[in-house]
């Protein structure tokens, strides 16, 4: 087979990075659909699978549970970043983020019976993702699948199987912050079952979560519009947040790839201070909901000005020494700490349709289109 062949065969994407591709724009329309409808799909989702979330906690309810591992590629893995603190305080066991083929190529010889395995596919049917749970499976972990396809062989291959109600016809949106929600509820099943303490708070916010979501999405369309025709000649942009707010960070660099198309970077918000990381002109998004990365994120927006970047900071209402020094200001409402990953997301999602817009407006395609 030749290289050409073994390119078609490998691309996936019908899509192209040139100027006002029909097809890449197809998606772009779906996405702003999917993307204003996420609190549905978190609500449908909770909605839909509370009887299956109760049999999984059922079944460990007296299983020691040494690790946790979530498994995923692209979004589906990032989104263990934003959960990966909450399932900690619930399960009480270290909780680990591994990419798909990773996970499948180098990081089941440890898996056992002890382990907690939960993979998430939007097809169902994603290769890495189906080889890495087969061989945890095999090594006697409990095996638990995530998926927005009904019948799909994820959903009827392993034992726990949950079915996110989202759709992933646009690149993803709604079906990373359901499953998002889905994967706290499912600690929150299980941490129930073994008689764990819940995080306070966590329930009931859960159950708001839908709405909140879609204020937020609504509050922000106009807001991430603005600052998208403010950059839509940008051909770079950095996203940074600490702890779980890496998953807002990166899913919005995500976006920007795909929908833009243009080069982003997501990192944790110390590595900024490893490198000269930002140069000027350079435009970067800084999440910082916690009182934790505070004082960081402070010092991160401070040397942003001192390099002459541009810093547009995502910050709970009433913040106001980032809001004091950022260039633009995004204040988000005040939501439970473990949901804060999902709820900073919408932004950057809104962020990413309209950078697409703007510069379609502009006939601009990739970065080396440009010209």
């Amino acid at each position: 087979m030749s290289i050409l062949d073994r390119l078609k065969d490998i691309r996936r994407e019908s899509s192209s990075d040139a100027p006002g591709d029909p097809e890449r724009f197809r998606r772009v329309a779906l996405t702003k659909t999917e993307m204003m409808a996420q609190g549905q799909a978190i609500r449908e989702t909770l909605a839909a699978n509370v009887a299956p979330l109760e049999a999984i906690g059922r079944d460990l309810a007296t299983r020691r549970l040494r690790r946790v591992v979530l498994v995923g590629c692209g979004d589906s893995w990032i989104s263990g970043y934003g959960v990966r603190a909450v399932l900690e305080a619930l399960l009480g066991a270290p909780v680990e983020p591994y990419e798909a083929f990773d996970f499948a190529t180098y990081g089941t010889g440890t898996i056992d019976a002890e382990t907690l395995v939960i993979g998430l596919s939007s097809s169902g049917k994603t290769e890495p993702v189906m080889e890495g749970l087969a061989a945890s499976a095999a090594r006697g972990a409990y095996v638990v699948g995530l998926s927005n396809t009904l019948g799909s062989p994820l959903m009827v291959q392993f034992p726990g199987a949950l079915h996110i109600r989202a759709t992933r016809g646009g690149w993803p949106t709604q079906s990373s912050t359901a499953a998002m929600a889905l994967k706290v509820a499912l600690g929150i099943a299980v941490a129930k079952a073994q008689g764990r303490e819940i995080v306070p708070g966590l329930v009931a916010a859960l159950e708001r979560l839908p709405e909140t979501v879609d204020a937020v999405a609504q509050s922000f369309f106009e807001p991430a519009r603005a600052v998208a025709q403010k950059l839509a000649r940008a051909d770079f942009i950095m996203l940074t947040g600490a702890g779980p707010h890496y998953a807002p960070a990166a899913f919005g660099a995500a976006k920007l790839k795909e929908l833009a198309p243009i080069h982003a970077a997501s990192f944790p918000l110390e590595e900024y201070h490893h490198y000269r990381t930002q140069k000027a002109g350079d435009p970067m998004f800084l999440i910082a909901p916690d009182a934790q990365s505070h004082a960081r994120a402070l010092e991160t927006a401070i040397m942003s000005k001192g390099c002459d970047g541009l810093c547009i900071a995502l910050v709970p209402e009433g913040e106001t020494e980032i809001a004091g020094v950022a260039d633009v200001t995004w204040h988000l409402p005040q939501v439970h700490a473990h949901l804060a990953p999902i709820v900073y997301s919408v932004p950057l999602h809104l962020f990413g349709y309209h950078a697409a817009v703007e510069r379609d407006a502009l006939g601009l395609g990739a970065p080396h289109m440009a010209g």
